[in-house]
């Protein structure tokens, strides 16, 4: 049985209730353990995620600038961000993230579905992309 930090539910401040709560519900009985790395972003932070690979160092990791293409990170019209990325711990080593285990993002994914289904929530996971894979995200449909 696992529970989110401290850290985790701060991240889940201004994200929509609904997927707040399944990831609450959701990692109780998760097949691994897993913390929140980001929820509600400003335009400005997701201008800098935007920068990164393309006039900052590193590989791309969003399509969307925050301004022209605005992130499901940030607030709709309802005020909440819909989108929330999570990452995997490696039970090898604590506190250590597990960036690159797809199957393991896929399992744990697979089990939010199902738990969100149970929710009646629909959600719609990076990791089904056809364009460009987002393994540790989930967003609110």
């Amino acid at each position: 049985m696992y529970v989110l930090s401290k850290l985790s539910l701060s991240r889940l401040e201004g994200v929509h209730p609904k997927l707040s709560e399944l990831f609450k519900r959701a990692i109780v009985d998760s097949p691994h353990d897993f913390m929140l790395v980001q929820g509600l972003r400003t335009a400005e932070y997701q201008r800098e995620l935007y920068r990164q690979g393309r006039t900052k160092p590193g590989k791309i990791v969003t399509n969307c600038d925050g301004y022209r293409a605005k992130s499901n990170h940030q607030a709709k019209s309802d005020g909440y961000g819909h989108a929330v990325d999570f990452a995997i711990y490696d039970p090898t080593i604590p506190g250590k993230i597990d960036w690159d285990n797809e199957k393991k993002y896929r399992e744990v994914a697979d089990h939010l579905k199902a738990v969100a289904e149970k929710m009646e929530i629909n959600i719609e996971w990076g990791g089904d992309w056809k364009k460009f894979k987002d393994y540790p995200h989930i967003e609110i449909r």
